[in-house]
């Protein structure tokens, strides 16, 4: 953990709106931190690959300033993090990744599929159980296809 360990320590069921944002601002900048020390890189050197002052990575890693998601995007290309820690990456910082976005914005079929799951959801018509069980079924057909369309060895990061 970084430097802001103290205020992991506090119940977060108490805290404001703004509170629980900017604590998990700190949490996701310790977390860049930690993804940048591991690979033994300095703030100035990330700074100059992201096209930002070391200054503005340090605000950052502090909690103090949001990234883009554009620069979480980039983020994770100099990390070399797979699709998976990307999605972790954005999570961090409550959003959804940018493929994530792109792909919805393009298919409105996909959104309307979502947005239907999200009604019967709110309105008691299927439980999260059920909700789980429909996203594991979607999850399969999807494995599915694509280990039928890809050849075996060829990997989507």
């Amino acid at each position: 953990m970084g430097p802001n360990l103290i205020i992991y320590r506090f119940n977060s069921d108490n805290l404001t709106n703004d509170e629980l944002f900017k604590l998990r601002q700190i949490r996701a900048g310790d977390y860049l931190t930690s993804l940048r020390t591991k690979r033994r890189l300095t703030q100035k050197g990330v700074a100059s690959q992201l096209s930002v002052s070391f200054q503005y990575l340090s605000e950052i890693e502090k909690g103090n300033k949001s990234p883009s998601d554009l620069l979480l995007h980039k983020f994770a290309e100099i990390f070399e993090l797979d699709l998976k820690n990307e999605v972790k990456l954005f999570k961090k910082y409550g959003r959804l990744p940018l493929l994530t976005v792109e792909e919805l914005q393009e298919q409105p079929s996909a959104q309307l599929v979502l947005a239907e799951i999200r009604m019967l959801k709110k309105y008691g018509k299927i439980t999260n159980r059920q909700r789980q069980e429909l996203y594991a079924e979607f999850s399969k057909i999807y494995r599915n296809f694509i280990a039928r369309v890809l050849p075996q060895k060829e990997d989507i990061n």
